[in-house]
């Protein structure tokens, strides 16, 4: 029966994507690897990676509430972080990702 459920909610139309751009001082400050511990805690999937401008890009999907509560974390960062702004966008959900993954 909690086979079902867990089918059930992992393959609900409840699930969302969100792109988020990172800006401010979140290269070198470990933003990337505490990202990937809080997505995971919050049971999101998706990815995250440094870009050349010096922003942090993520991807994140799962059920629109925890991805909020994602996106709120997001805002603060790692203890080391200076964020300046996070930018979101709705993006396609990818139904390859398994996990969070630092690329």
């Amino acid at each position: 029966m909690n086979k079902n459920l867990k089918f059930k909610i992992k393959n609900s139309p409840e699930q969302k994507a969100y792109a988020i751009s990172v800006q401010g001082d979140v290269q070198g400050v470990s933003y990337r690897y505490f990202a990937k511990k809080t997505a995971k805690t919050l049971g999101l999937v998706g990815w995250t990676k440094n870009e050349h401008d010096g922003t942090v890009s993520v991807f994140i999907q799962g059920d629109p509430e925890t991805a909020q509560k994602f996106i709120d974390w997001a805002k603060s960062g790692s203890p080391m972080a200076t964020v300046e702004s996070v930018l979101v966008d709705t993006a396609e959900t990818d139904e390859s990702l398994k996990e969070f993954e630092v690329r």
